[in-house]
Order: C-alpha cells, then sequence, then structure tokens
C-alpha cells in the first residue's frame, strides 16, 4: 500500500477487503445525507462495512482552507450520531490539497430508557496523514505491516498516539545518550556511549555531565523548534526555513554543519532583524525571518563567541558535534511527519506535534543528575502528567473560576469547555466571560514542559471563539492593553479585518495577560516557552511580500515562564508601624509591571537589552528598600543577596 501516492478509492477498497480489515467486509458506495448545516463537510459517502467489528467506512470530502482539524471533527461526531454510529473508519479528502487523512472514529452515545439517542459523549478522532507530502513510515508500520485487523481493540491499538510516542522517543532518547554519553537501556539490551559531543575546555566527565545534558538538551529543543518551523509556509509554498538549509541533504553538503550552518541560523538570523545581518547570511537566509523570543539568544553555555567578519565562533577546532550525529537525527525526523498543531482530546493527529515534544523533553530533563535517571526524576519533580489528566485539571479550574465571576452553571459552562458541543450565551453573559478571562491570572508553580499552561492557552482559547466568533472583543483589548503607538499601529494592520489572523489574536492576548509558569529547571522553562512560541507561530499568516515575510516578532517570554524554587515561600515582614508590607503594595509594582509589559513586545536587541537593565534596577532598588527596612527590625534575619552581572538572585 502506497500510502504517498494521491487517495484512490477503488486502492483503499481493494486495500481494506484483500488486506487491512476482516474478511468479512463488503464494499458498497453510496451518498449519506445529513440533516444538521455543515460548514465544512461538502459530502459524504458510505464506503462499506465490516460486519464482526460493526465498523462503517466513510469517504468525507471537504473544502477545509486553513485544516481546522476540530471543527471538521465536531461536523463528523454528528454525522455518526445521526447514524448511531459508534465506531468509524472514515477517509477525509480535501478539495485543496493531494494529502489526506485517514482517521478512526469513536463517540460515546446516550441511552434514555434503554434506547440509543443521536447525542454522542467522549468523542474521539484519530489520525494518520498521507498523501505526497507526506512521511509514511508511523502508517507503514502499523496500518500495512502488521496484516489484517483481528478485532477493534486491534484497530484502535493500530491508532495509538501513545505507541507512537514511544516508538519516536526511544529513537530520539538512543541519539541523545549517543551524543552526551552514557547508558541507556532499549527493549532488552543496555547500551553504553562514550558521547560524541565535546565541549571547549571541558572533559566529559563525571564532574562535567550534567553541562552536557544541558547543552544537548537545549540544541534538541532548537533543532525540533526549526524542523517545525519547516512546517509554515505561505501560500506558494515557500517555508519559514528550507529544505536545502534543514535537512539530511542540506548536511551532506555543509560540512561542519553545526558550525558552518547551524550557530548562522540559531544566533545570526532567527535572532537578527534582516536589516541588521552581515553578508555571510543576509543571501542565504533571507526567506527566514527575524523570530526574536529568547528562544535562541547565545548564552555563555552555547561557547559562542564569533569572529565578527566571518561569524564563526573561535572554539571551531575543540567544540565538535560529528556530523554523522546530525545525519543519524535528521533521519528519524524524515521518517515522520511533524505538524505544528497542538493536538486536542478529542482530535489527535498520529504525528509529532508540539505537546509530544513536551514529553519527550520531560523524560530528558528527568536524567540531567549526575545520579541515575530513577533518582533525577524524583528529586526534580519531573513526571509527565497524561493529556486527559490535565484536561480534567484546566476544565475543573477553569469552571469554578468563572462560576465565581460570572454565577454561571454547569448547563451552561460545561457545554461552552466542550470541544464538541454548542450552547447558546445571552450577549451580557457572553461579555461578563469575555471579562472574566480578560482579569485571570493562572500560575502553574511547576510548569515542567509548560502542559498545563499550553492547555489553559487551549481551552481559553475555544471558550473566547465561542462567545466572541468575530475576535470583536480580542481585537479591541489587544489594541487598548499596548502603549507603544508603533507597535499598536503594527498589530492592527495585522489583525485588523484579517480573518486568518483572528486566533492570533485571542492567543497573543491571552499569553500576554494571563499564563504564568515557574520550574526549578531552567531547561524546562525553555520548552514551556517553545510550545507556546509554536501555538503563535501556528495561526500566523506568512506572507511572502511584507517586511520579515509578515511574521511579527514574538514575545519575550522571560518574565511569564521562569526558572525557580517555587516551594521557598516570598517573606512578608512586619513595617516598623506593626502593619504587615508586601512587595505589591506600593508603586513599585505599577512601574515594574509597566515595563515588564513593555519589554513583552520589545523586538531589537538594544531595546531589549536597555530594558532588561531597567528591570533589574527596580528590583534591586526594591530589595535594597526591603534590607534596610528588615535591618532596622531587630528581630528579623537579613537574608543575604547574591548579585550578579545578570541581575539579583
Amino acid at each position: 500500500m502506497d500510502f504517498q501516492a494521491t487517495y484512490d478509492r477503488s486502492t483503499y477498497l481493494r486495500w481494506f477487503g484483500t488486506s487491512f480489515l476482516p474478511d468479512d467486509f463488503s464494499a458498497k458506495t453510496e451518498s449519506v445525507s445529513f440533516s444538521f448545516s455543515a460548514k465544512y463537510i461538502q459530502k459524504a459517502l458510505l464506503l462499506g462495512r465490516c460486519e464482526s467489528l460493526d465498523l462503517p467506512v466513510y469517504e468525507i470530502h471537504h473544502h477545509s482552507e486553513n485544516d481546522p482539524r476540530v471543527s471538521l471533527a465536531k461536523e463528523t461526531f454528528h454525522l455518526l450520531a445521526e447514524y448511531l454510529v459508534r465506531n468509524a473508519l472514515v477517509i477525509f479528502v480535501s478539495s485543496n490539497s493531494e494529502n489526506y487523512r485517514l482517521s478512526y472514529i469513536s463517540i460515546d452515545l446516550k441511552i434514555v430508557d434503554g434506547k440509543l439517542q443521536k447525542e454522542f459523549t467522549n468523542p474521539r478522532r484519530y489520525s494518520f496523514f498521507l498523501g505526497p507530502n507526506c512521511k509514511t513510515h508511523t502508517p507503514s508500520e502499523f496500518l500495512f505491516k502488521k496484516g489484517r485487523i483481528k478485532n477493534l481493540e486491534d484497530l484502535q491499538e493500530r491508532f495509538s498516539v501513545e505507541v507512537v510516542n514511544k516508538e519516536f522517543y526511544n529513537e530520539i532518547a538512543l541519539l541523545f545518550t549517543r551524543l552526551v554519553g552514557g547508558s541507556r537501556k532499549i527493549g532488552s539490551k543496555t547500551i553504553d556511549e562514550k558521547g560524541l559531543l565535546q565541549l571547549p575546555s571541558l572533559p566529559n566527565n563525571e564532574q562535567n555531565h550534567q553541562k552536557y545534558q544541558e547543552f544537548a538538551v537545549r540544541l534538541l529543543g532548537r533543532l525540533v523548534f526549526c524542523w517545525f518551523l519547516k512546517k509554515k509556509s505561505s501560500h506558494s509554498g515557500v517555508s519559514l526555513i528550507s529544505e536545502d538549509l534543514l535537512s539530511s541533504q542540506a548536511l551532506r553538503e555543509n560540512e561542519h554543519y553545526y558550525h558552518n550552518i547551524l550557530e548562522h541560523l540559531f544566533f545570526q538570523v532567527l535572532n537578527t532583524p534582516q536589516d541588521e545581518r552581515n553578508e555571510v547570511v543576509r543571501d542565504r537566509f533571507q526567506n527566514t525571518p527575524f523570530l526574536n523570543g529568547g528562544l535562541f539568544e547565545p548564552h555563555e553555555d552555547d561557547y559562542y563567541f564569533p569572529d565578527p567578519i566571518m561569524g564563526i565562533t573561535r572554539y571551531l577546532n575543540n567544540f565538535n558535534i560529528p556530523d554523522i550525529w546530525f545525519l543519524e537525527l535528521f533521519t528519524i525526523f524524515e521518517t515522520y511527519n511533524f505538524t505544528i498543531d497542538e493536538n486536542t482530546t478529542i482530535d489527535i493527529e498520529l504525528s509529532i506535534d508540539p505537546e509530544m515534544l513536551g514529553r519527550i523533553f520531560e523524560n530528558l530533563l528527568a536524567e540531567i543528575n549526575p545520579e541515575t535517571g530513577e533518582t533525577a526524576r524524583k528529586s526534580t519533580g519531573s513526571y509527565y502528567t497524561p493529556r486527559p489528566i490535565v484536561a480534567y485539571m484546566v476544565d475543573e479550574s477553569l469552571k469554578q473560576y468563572l462560576k465565581s465571576k460570572t454565577g454561571l452553571n454547569d448547563e451552561i459552562l460545561n457545554p461552552l469547555l466542550s470541544y464538541s458541543e454548542d450552547v447558546e450565551i445571552e450577549a451580557e453573559d457572553r461579555l461578563n466571560i469575555i471579562q472574566a478571562l480578560d482579569e485571570i491570572k493562572v500560575l502553574d508553580p511547576a510548569c515542567g514542559s509548560g502542559a498545563f499552561p499550553m492547555g489553559i492557552l487551549q481551552k481559553m482559547l475555544l471558550i473566547l471563539q465561542k462567545v466572541d466568533p468575530n475576535a470583536e472583543e480580542a481585537r479591541k483589548r489587544l489594541l487598548k492593553s499596548i502603549s507603544d503607538p508603533t507597535l499598536r499601529a503594527v498589530i492592527s494592520k495585522k489583525i485588523t479585518g484579517n480573518q486568518e489572523l483572528w486566533d492570533y489574536t485571542r492567543k497573543l492576548n491571552i499569553i500576554r495577560k494571563s499564563v504564568y509558569g515557574i520550574d526549578i529547571q531552567p531547561i524546562s522553562v525553555e520548552i514551556s516557552k517553545l510550545r507556546f512560541f509554536l501555538s503563535l507561530i501556528v495561526d500566523e499568516k506568512v506572507q511572502d511580500d511584507e517586511d520579515n515575510r509578515g511574521i511579527h516578532a514574538l514575545p519575550n517570554l522571560e518574565f511569564k515562564f521562569v526558572a525557580a524554587n517555587s516551594l521557598i515561600s516570598l517573606h512578608q515582614e512586619e513595617d516598623v508601624k506593626g502593619t504587615q508590607s508586601n512587595i505589591f503594595e506600593d508603586e513599585f509594582f505599577d512601574l515594574f509591571q509597566q515595563k515588564v509589559q513593555e519589554y513583552f513586545s520589545a523586538s531589537t536587541p538594544a531595546e531589549k537589552g536597555e530594558l532588561r537593565k531597567t528591570i533589574f534596577e527596580l528590583i534591586e532598588k526594591k530589595i535594597d528598600d526591603k534590607i534596610e527596612l528588615i535591618q532596622s527590625l531587630s528581630q528579623l534575619e537579613v537574608l543575604p543577596i547574591v548579585r550578579t552581572e545578570n541581575g539579583v538572585n
């Protein structure tokens, strides 16, 4: 079965009947009508039925210009419920693309007085993305090579995201160990590696091993982020990062790949405005926009001290990542589909998405400890929280908050929080919900790779799509909250009347005003920021004829996601009058908040540097004032303050 060919109905019917479904599958093509008003589905066909699995097979044609996976899935759930179908295989064929999806869909039908109803709960869609532009390693392994389906449980396992997660993680984890050294158990085998990575003046011994691991995690994070960027392109098909820069073929054509390509890409392109780039990179990387956001800002542990003319680090001779390691990594990447859309609880694509990225890095981060991986996991608290648990935590948190702020009951809030249900809401209640979400502050004190904050972002976005469908309030509130007139004009031009950017507007507003995270591991914080950057990139509109290809610089999230120990409480002291004093109760916080908001939107290195300096000076002054006050109170202990060149610890 060639999953890279364009969709052909007769080929699929032959495969279903002879190789994939049980031998009682019978083909019978007939049109399927439905009573609801469909926005995306153009027509539906029943292709046949497998009696032993009670499994119909459908072909659905749609015209989703921007691939609204969740909306299309919801319409399909309604279609299945209308015919009282609980499980189905569905082939989604787009009129705008040669690519298509093969999905396994399941729903639970409600039962009243012993009879099935045309209402459903717990809907799920699991999809393989297929066609000429797709990688087919995963579907070939799970759909073709394993032969015929034995039963419904076997079918469900073939469409299991957990199996794909495990397979991809094992391959990446093995390469991680090959790079940094150490032992790794894969199945029944234990593999010992000396480590291919060579860092300047830093031998890879037990004392320095954690430095090697942290560098490798940061490198993998940046590489995977860039691989996702390859999947974002303009309407003319020009990607943000081209194949001739980031692929196994590009690697073969560029010796010393890290120094000659990646250092330029990371630090002189993605981190540098186009008009400030040097001549070495300007032409070669002309289609790659400036992104900002801090992910590619070099710091001391990147060992990047470039030559002012050539731009190549002076550590070229004693800083080595062998090209063969990149070749192995890119070969793995090229066997999987990558999608920059985050999966939701109801629509899961069996590709590498940012949520899977979070899971991979949470497991790798658990190993960054001189002791064993298990001990490291216990000492750092690095545990992956399954998606259904995160979804439950998100829903309950938002439901209780909205109850307290709006007085709405479960009858309205439950469908409001559901991807698969719609709800009628009065105009006044809509405004109350928007206002409540505009005021919410959500802090995850142990954010890991950002699962809970990302879940909050997704669910707040869903609510706002329902209560503010034209994004009128989102656009108005975003523009009103930006004090810089130049930035306001840029954002206004970008989002006014442009429906493609409505979700970008909503997300930017939520990230700017509502979501915060803390984690004890700095690398975890970087991965959290990476996922939020991707969530904005996915809703951007790439325009080849615009400056920076129409991409607005990513926000700075350094004061949104912070590396710290959240188990250490902020100390509150009594002032000389006996009343309790708090760091947020005076004019300091107003000025601090203003500067942090300005820093969020700053893009140029000079502007960011000046604002960062001002913010740290404010913090230092506040701490000095507190120390002076504390020292005047003999009953309180003065805590030591450590100053560094980057600020105060």
